[in-house]
């Protein structure tokens, strides 16, 4: 598994969109061949399956990327909080398939435990 983001969730992620860190847009080779989104399917610790949607800019200097599509409907079913954090992984199996998964998880007690 490639870690591809570990991010305390902020405001802005909890009412619009989830912000992507520019320097994991490697593990999505299509955005790098010029298109300016991707969908793909995340599994969640429980096997739901959510379609997002990665989408960079097209103007000004900076890609900024997002995630959408059902970024809201995991965000209200998950609960989630300014301050829980994400953490999206990578896998690509002995085929070439790639697989991405999705943890949702809130600090308790100093601890990270996982928010089904």
């Amino acid at each position: 598994m490639e870690e591809l983001m570990n991010k305390i969730i902020k405001r802005t992620d909890l009412e619009n969109r989830l912000a992507y860190p520019t320097h994991s847009l490697w593990a999505f080779p299509l955005l790098s061949e010029g298109q300016t989104s991707i969908r793909f399917d995340a599994r969640d610790t429980l096997g739901k399956v959510w379609n997002l949607k990665l989408s960079t800019r097209t103007q000004g200097q900076y890609q900024k990327p997002v995630i959408t599509g059902e970024w809201l409907s995991l965000v209200q079913e998950k609960g989630l909080e300014v301050g829980d954090r994400i953490v999206l992984t990578r896998e690509v199996d002995e085929d070439g398939e790639v697989s991405y998964e999705i943890r949702t998880e809130r600090k308790i007690f100093n601890v990270w435990a996982p928010v089904q």
